[in-house]
């Protein structure tokens, strides 16, 4: 829910009254309206930030992806054949990332569900 200021919506303090068109920055005093003209003091807006959040899922519907991946990083993926050094849990969550010059293996990256362990092996 927005909350008042003044006689303006927090939400909307960006744009205009009348016509709801974004208002521009014209000049160090005030702020105003492409379309229809209208203006109001510029220190009306000072301090005031937009911050919008946006979820992964909200990512992932609007490009039609099944799942993200993250810049040089695959998902993360549970591998049964590999043991944690540390507890001997069967069974590690993995990644794999490019770590070194291209004509060498892959690093992968372990985290052990069971201790929280990481470690790596290069292939």
């Amino acid at each position: 829910m927005a909350t008042k200021i003044g006689s303006v919506n927090q939400s909307d303090f960006m744009f205009c009254e009348i016509c709801g068109t974004i208002l521009s920055f014209d000049s160090r005093l005030y702020v105003r309206c492409p379309l229809c003209k209208f203006k109001k003091k510029a220190t009306d807006v000072a301090k005031m930030e937009i911050k919008y959040t946006v979820s992964e899922e909200q990512i992932r519907r609007e490009l039609g992806l099944s799942s993200i991946e993250v810049s040089g990083e695959s998902s993360r993926s549970m591998d049964y054949n590999v043991r944690c050094p540390k507890c001997s849990n069967k069974g590690v969550y993995y990644h794999t990332q490019q770590t070194r010059s291209a004509d060498e293996g892959q690093t992968m990256f372990y985290n052990c569900p069971n201790c929280g362990y990481n470690f790596t092996d290069n292939t």
